[in-house]
């Protein structure tokens, strides 16, 4: 069966220097930044975690979102990467697209337990959501069907992606 579902590109933070954005399923009430963090605030093994995310989306949020803040994920095209950065020893991680240093669109993550993100099913469905996000943000900046004025991304921002 070929099914396509929405998603919508929404703002979740905003902050003096970055606009957080997450992505969302129509079908869905929560965005998938909040399913994320929804399953993760309450773990207590996970508490020291989250601190550190929270820290590192705090530093992002008031001084922009240079590179170095992100672990690089997805593939060498596409601008989809992992918080927190890599001097964290957290196994903890929110992925992300780094439009810019005033744009990050996060996504859903989890607990890396497996050497790379690919061999866990659910990580790498959040990584391939977003490379195709990533694309088609791509394609509407340059047609001007988005925009990004400043901190704002602007346009049409919803997608339908295959199931």
């Amino acid at each position: 069966m070929n099914t396509k579902r929405e998603i919508i590109v929404e703002i979740f933070e905003e902050h003096s220097e970055v606009n957080f954005y997450s992505i969302r399923y129509s079908e869905n009430e929560l965005s998938e930044t909040e399913l994320f963090f929804d399953k993760v605030l309450d773990v207590v093994e996970l508490e020291e975690d989250v601190e550190i995310l929270s820290r590192v989306m705090d530093k992002i949020g008031e001084n922009g979102a240079e590179p170095r803040h992100f672990r690089h994920a997805g593939t060498k095209k596409d601008k989809v990467g992992a918080l927190p950065e890599y001097l964290s020893s957290s196994n903890l991680r929110l992925y992300a697209i780094r439009l810019s240093d005033k744009i990050v669109i996060l996504g859903n993550g989890g607990i890396k337990s497996t050497k790379t993100y690919n061999e866990d099913p659910f990580l790498n469905e959040c990584v391939e959501t977003l490379k195709k996000i990533d694309r088609f943000l791509d394609s509407r900046l340059s047609t001007s069907k988005a925009v990004i004025f400043r901190k704002q991304l602007m346009g049409d921002l919803k997608f339908y992606i295959k199931k």
